[in-house]
C-alpha cells in the first residue's frame, strides 16, 4: 500500500467543461441545454458541448457527418476572442486566493493551495469548493476540479468526475483513485505507451505504481518514471507560473457579411488572419511547422488546403509566395464567400540555429526580425495591400510616407 502523509503538499486542478461550447452557452442562455458544436469555420468539431455527445457527436466529426447524425445540433463558429475573456477572468478569480497560478491552458490551469487553511479559515476542499463556485456564478460556465499532492494527482481528480465535479484526494486515499484509473487514463501516457505496459500486466495507474522503481527505470524513459513518481505522491512537476500557455495549434478566422467574390478582399483578410495567428506563436516563442488557410462559401462549402513546410518559420514573410498560390488554388471567382481563416499548428519551440536554411532566406529573416515590429506597429507595409481590423475592409488609400513600402526580395 502507498503510504503518503496527507498533504505534503497541496495542488488544485481545474478544467472547464466543453469550454467553448459553455463560454457560448453562457452568453446566449437560449442554447443552454441544446446540443452545441465549436468549429464550423473549419468544417469539423473544435468542441462539442456534453448535450452534443450524448447524440453521439465526436470532436474531429465532420459538420456533414454532425447534421446527418444530430439535424437539431447548433454549429457555431470559433471565436477565441471570446474564449480568452473568459479565461482571463476564470483566471483572475483563482488568484484572488493564490499567487501561484498555471494557465496550462486556455480553459485548464494549476493552482498551488498549500499553506491557505489557517488564513482562509476553510479547509482545503472548502476552497476549492469556493473557487468553483466563484467561476461558474459568476461566469455562468461549468468546470471541474481537483484537489491532491501533485499536478498528475490533482489532474487525474478532476476528471474522475465530469462535468461540474469537485474531488479530493489527500495522501490516504491515493491508493483509491489509481485504482479506478486505467492506464491509459494516466496524463502523460499515450495509447502506445500504454499498449506495451499493458503487456506487463499493467492495466491501471494503481499497477503502474506498484512496480519496482527500477522496472521503471529499465523499462521506460524519464519522463514515465517522473509520471511514476508523482502518481506515488511525490511532487516532481513545479507550476510554471511564467503564464505561458501550451498550444497545439492556433486558429483565426472570420465571418463577414455581405458575402463577396472580391480576390483582393479575400486575400487582405485571409492574410489577417495569418500574421494574427503567427503573431499569437511569436508571443511564446513558437516556429510554425504547418499551416492550414481555408476560405468559407456562402454555402457553407470549405475550400483548404494543408501546407506542410519542409523548414519552420518564425514569419510568414518568408512564405508569402507559397500562401499566395495556395489562395490561387483555393479562389473560385464563381463562388460567393463569407469568412476566411487559417489554422497553424506543428509548433515547437523556437531554438537558435534550429534551422538549417540557406543564406539567402538566414539574411531575409534577420531582416524581418527587425522590421517585423515596425509591421506589426502599421509603420511599414510588406507590400500586400493594407487591412483596417477596426472597420473590417480594405484600405484604399496608398501608405503615406511615414509607411515606407517594404520588398525584402
Amino acid at each position: 500500500m502507498l503510504q503518503v502523509h496527507s498533504w505534503p503538499n497541496t495542488i488544485l486542478h481545474l478544467d472547464g467543461d466543453a469550454f467553448f461550447c459553455s463560454v457560448f452557452q453562457a452568453v446566449n442562455p437560449k442554447l443552454k441545454g441544446k446540443p452545441v458544436v465549436t468549429g464550423s469555420e473549419r468544417g469539423l468539431a473544435t468542441a462539442v458541448s456534453y448535450e452534443a455527445r450524448k447524440c453521439g457527436i465526436k470532436r474531429g466529426m465532420l459538420t456533414w457527418q454532425i447534421r446527418k447524425i444530430c439535424p437539431q445540433c447548433i454549429i457555431l463558429d470559433s471565436d477565441y476572442e471570446l474564449y480568452g475573456l473568459f479565461a482571463s477572468k476564470m483566471f483572475s478569480i483563482v488568484r484572488s486566493f493564490t499567487p501561484q497560478v498555471e494557465e496550462y491552458s486556455i480553459d485548464e490551469g494549476f493552482a498551488d493551495i498549500k499553506g491557505l487553511r489557517r488564513p482562509l479559515h476553510m479547509t482545503y476542499y472548502e476552497i476549492a469548493k469556493e473557487i468553483k463556485e466563484k467561476i461558474e456564478s459568476s461566469l455562468g460556465i461549468s468546470i471541474s476540479v481537483g484537489v491532491s499532492l501533485t499536478k498528475c494527482l490533482a489532474k487525474l481528480a478532476s476528471s474522475s468526475h465530469k462535468p461540474s465535479g469537485l474531488t479530493l484526494v489527500s495522501g490516504k486515499q491515493i491508493e483509491d483513485l489509481l485504482r479506478k484509473t486505467k492506464i491509459y487514463d494516466v496524463w502523460g501516457i499515450g495509447v502506445q505507451t500504454s499498449a506495451y505496459l499493458e503487456k506487463f500486466g499493467i492495466k491501471t495507474a494503481f499497477d503502474f505504481t506498484s512496480k519496482k522503481e527500477l522496472f521503471i527505470t529499465n523499462q521506460l524513459s524519464k519522463p514515465y518514471h517522473e509520471i511514476w513518481r508523482e502518481l506515488r505522491g511525490e511532487k516532481v512537476y513545479d507550476l510554471d507560473l511564467e503564464g505561458r500557455q501550451s498550444y497545439k495549434s492556433i486558429t483565426r478566422s472570420q465571418t463577414f457579411t455581405p458575402s463577396t467574390n472580391n480576390k483582393d478582399f479575400l486575400w487582405a483578410r485571409l492574410l489577417q488572419h495569418i500574421e494574427d495567428a503567427f503573431q499569437q506563436a511569436r508571443k511564446f516563442d513558437y516556429v510554425v511547422g504547418k499551416i492550414y488557410p481555408f476560405i468559407k462559401t456562402q454555402n457553407f462549402e470549405y475550400y483548404g488546403t494543408e501546407i506542410k513546410l519542409a523548414e519552420k518559420v518564425f514569419y510568414p514573410y518568408l512564405i508569402h509566395e507559397q500562401l499566395r498560390q495556395t489562395f490561387e488554388k483555393m479562389y473560385r471567382k464563381d463562388s460567393q464567400y463569407r469568412a476566411t481563416g487559417c489554422t497553424i499548428s506543428d509548433l515547437q519551440d523556437n531554438v537558435i540555429n534550429q534551422m538549417s536554411l540557406f543564406n539567402q532566406q538566414e539574411n531575409q529573416e534577420e531582416k524581418i526580425k527587425k522590421l517585423y515590429p515596425l509591421f506589426e506597429a502599421k509603420k511599414v507595409d510588406f507590400g500586400s495591400m493594407l487591412f483596417d481590423k477596426k472597420r473590417g475592409k480594405i484600405v484604399k488609400e496608398k501608405p503615406k510616407l511615414n509607411m515606407p513600402l517594404i520588398n525584402l526580395v
